[in-house]
């Protein structure tokens, strides 16, 4: 390894910077007239989406984007007159994030079916594919929830979010020291080499202002004709991802620059206007998707990355993008109208009155003053306590009797009526948590509430449901392209052959009346007999004292058997949530009081259920459980307390019904 070489492979990145001296690509006569087409629906895209709309009040989709983000974080307004008072009351964002805080309570897990020829469901590898998407949701960052939270907040802000869902993969570099390190500086040499991660699903939420559609007539996203986005990103990420691409090194500049700066066609020009922000250390990412024709192209500041009708690289004709709109405007009109947006009129309202109140409060305390005196006299003689000379009495006199009355009952009265007409509007301050409801809530009561949410949120609670449909359809569909591909080949020693290695999950679930344990889908080009897997089973079982079940699926049929897939998504009331604790008692309640018989097996289940607990850690074992009037001794607990575990049954090996699993698809 010479000098040079060695310096190349140990230098950092923040050396490698070097001056832009990159070409301008050399496009062909083809290129050049695809450009020019390209341009042109850019720019009609962009010049209808930012002329003013009806829909919006008149303003532009920026405006009204800025507007709902500002009023939603309760911006505080410049002051337009001296004297005047910045008040903004917070209520509408209170009122928006109760709608938030009740919509994190609902259960919106999907329920995937995969549906193979005859109709037949195959139950199996839906709920096998149910988990893989849930473990890419929490492996993607660790924070589902937090995620779901982020694009609920943008929907309820602004009435429509977008979110990209990718299989994405990135260069990652890896750095081996060659010889000890020893705590010198001089002398220590290591190897660096990039290597392409095997990569994963990436979801994001795309900023509305960065989305420009095809037609604003049309309401359902898969109907557009095209769609481009524009994202400014950090250079050093872009090139973990674009890094190893042809035009990258010698045509990306650190600049943004047009297609042809040399076209005499400027009719285009100003479509790259809309990036001026972009900084020396950044790229501006244009992608361009067209679904009528299967067409993706890319283009970094300026430069086209990808050949003349590159086809959609995620393997399906859909757009990669997900839109979900609140409340629909009109039938024929793209974008939703946002909670902000409906209620900024009456929280405006209530907040100029509010304005008004300060002001009359204040002028009760200092009123304003004639001065008759025919001398400049400072205003500080109308503090408390201020002694003053050389004033003559009745020098100074009030502009009105009334300037001091403060607030009146009638203009006390309207503040009220407003905030009435808010609650209407929104949701009642019970709901909110802004006033306490006195005494010990009853099931009843809670029913109500809920009953009188619904009724408000029935269409919010509606469109979070419709979204998480639409992104685990999505997810779904690019795990079926990538997740089963093969990560890494290992030697078999029985066989003494290379076999290829798959993902393997495991999410903590209820596995039948067993209890709380693990059930684990794994890929396998052979796969075993049911007792095998009973075994492995009852092994696993023993060794971390839970139940276990195991799903094996074979990937090449997975993905060349033709299914049918449906999700729904339905939403209610988490199992653990307040409302359920209380109608489980409730419901226990009624069922002793009519003398029905309950099995305790089944209350014991639920029971575990709602609480959220481990049945099997819970509950005593059936031999250890003390008889009843027997009496106890010592600090022996009594009948029912969460002491020991229970010995799960185990049930036998079924035979799979004929139709339950796709070939290649084995469960116990």
């Amino acid at each position: 390894m010479d000098e040079k070489q060695d310096k190349k492979l140990q230098g950092s990145v923040l050396k490698e910077e070097k001056e832009d001296d990159v070409k301008t690509p050399d496009y062909s006569v083809e290129e050049e007239e695809y450009i020019r087409a390209l341009q042109k629906r850019l720019e009609g895209a962009k010049k209808a989406r930012d002329g003013g709309h009806n829909e919006f009040d008149g303003l532009t989709y920026s405006q009204y984007y800025n507007a709902n983000r500002d009023t939603a974080n309760t911006a505080i307004k410049s002051k337009k007159n001296r004297g005047e008072v910045s008040y903004r009351s917070g209520t509408l964002r209170t009122k928006m994030m109760s709608f938030l805080s009740y919509a994190l309570g609902l259960n919106l897990k999907g329920d995937i079916s995969a549906i193979g020829k005859d109709e037949i469901p195959l139950n199996t590898l839906g709920n096998a594919m149910e988990d893989i998407v849930d473990k890419t949701e929490e492996i993607e960052n660790g924070k589902p929830e937090e995620k779901k939270m982020l694009r609920q907040y943008e929907l309820l802000v602004q009435g429509t979010v977008f979110l990209e869902d990718l299989w994405e993969r990135r260069m990652e570099r890896q750095k081996e020291v060659v010889e000890g390190f020893y705590g010198q500086i001089k002398g220590v040499k290591w190897n660096v080499k990039d290597v392409l991660g095997i990569g994963g699903p990436i979801r994001r939420i795309i900023p509305g202002k960065s989305v420009y559609l095809g037609d604003l007539k049309e309401y359902f996203i898969e109907n557009q004709p095209y769609i481009f986005t524009v994202e400014t990103m950090n250079r050093t990420k872009a090139e973990k991802i674009y890094g190893k691409w042809e035009r990258w090194k010698d045509y990306v500049s650190q600049e943004k620059r047009m297609f042809l700066t040399d076209s005499s066609d400027d009719s285009g020009n100003d479509i790259w206007t809309f990036g001026d922000n972009v900084e020396k250390d950044e790229v501006e990412i244009i992608k361009y998707q067209d679904k009528p024709n299967h067409e993706y192209q890319i283009i970094i500041n300026g430069v086209l990355m990808l050949p003349i009708g590159y086809p959609f690289p995620w393997g399906y004709n859909e757009y990669s993008i997900v839109q979900q709109n609140l409340e629909p405007i009109k039938h024929n009109f793209a974008y939703g109208k946002s909670f902000v947006f409906k209620n900024k009129d009456t929280i405006a309202l209530l907040d100029e009155m509010m304005k008004l109140a300060v002001l009359k409060t204040q002028k009760s305390f200092m009123p304003p003053y004639l001065n008759l005196s025919g001398r400049v006299v400072n205003k500080s003689v109308f503090m408390p306590g201020k002694i003053s000379r050389g004033i003559e009495q009745g020098s100074l006199v009030p502009v009105s009797d009334k300037e001091a009355q403060g607030v009146t009952n009638s203009e006390f009265n309207m503040i009220q009526e407003i905030m009435k007409q808010v609650d209407l509007n929104t949701a009642s301050q019970t709901f909110t948590g802004s006033r306490e409801q006195g005494g010990n809530t009853t099931a009843t009561q809670i029913v109500e509430l809920q009953k009188q949410a619904r009724m408000m949120m029935g269409l919010t609670v509606l469109a979070f449901g419709l979204l998480e449909e639409k992104l685990i359809m999505k997810r779904l569909l690019i795990l079926l392209k990538n997740w089963f591909s093969p990560i890494d080949t290992v030697l078999d020693e029985a066989r003494k052959q290379l076999k290829n290695r798959y993902r393997a999950i495991s999410l903590e679930k209820n596995i039948g009346e067993e209890g709380r344990g693990v059930r684990m889908t794994i890929m396998a080009d052979e796969l075993p007999s049911s007792n095998d897997l009973k075994s492995v089973e009852d092994t696993l079982k023993d060794k971390f004292d839970k139940p276990f079940r195991v799903v094996v699926l074979n990937p090449q049929e997975v993905q060349s058997t033709k299914l049918t897939w449906k999700v729904m998504v339905n939403p209610k009331q988490r199992e653990s949530s307040e409302a359920s604790k209380l109608m489980f008692r409730a419901e226990m309640t009624d069922a002793m009081e009519i003398g029905l018989q309950l099995d305790p097996a089944w209350i014991e289940k639920r029971f575990a259920e709602v609480w959220e607990e481990n049945p099997d850690k819970m509950f005593v074992k059936k031999e250890e459980q003390i008889p009843v009037g027997a009496p106890m001794t010592g600090m022996q607990p009594p009948q029912g307390s969460p002491q020991g575990s229970p010995t799960p049954k185990i049930k036998a090996p079924q035979t799979v019904a004929s139709g339950e699993t796709p070939k290649g698809t084995l469960s116990k």
